[in-house]
């Protein structure tokens, strides 16, 4: 689950606002997301990603789910869920792994 956030809403001991990622975030840069259209990213290392955006009153949920093939072949999964603001850059700590982003919804 998600344990460290970056400029995005969570409970007050785990917000933070920063101009920028940590070091190490793979940063996803600008995603343009459909609501409840999951999208796919490759992290490198043997990681993938699919997040699905929905829009709630203040602004965006993000369900991440991060896949990832230990040495021996083994899938490993983590799940984590972020709220933002669109346009805000955040970042989540999903299965060990630092995802950067800066989140919009498509508009119809």
């Amino acid at each position: 689950m998600a344990a460290f956030v970056i400029g995005c809403s969570k409970s007050p001991s785990q917000q933070s606002h920063q101009a920028s990622a940590p070091p190490n975030t793979k940063d996803l840069g600008a995603v343009e997301f459909a609501v409840q259209t999951p999208k796919q990213f490759s992290l490198g290392d043997g990681k993938g990603c699919t997040i699905t955006a929905r829009q709630i009153p203040d602004g965006i949920g993000l369900m991440l789910v991060l896949l990832s093939t230990n040495t021996d072949g083994t899938v490993m999964s983590s799940q984590g869920q972020i709220e933002t603001r669109s346009g805000q850059q955040c970042a989540i700590e999903v299965g060990g792994t630092m995802v950067g982003l800066t989140p919009t919804l498509k508009t119809p």
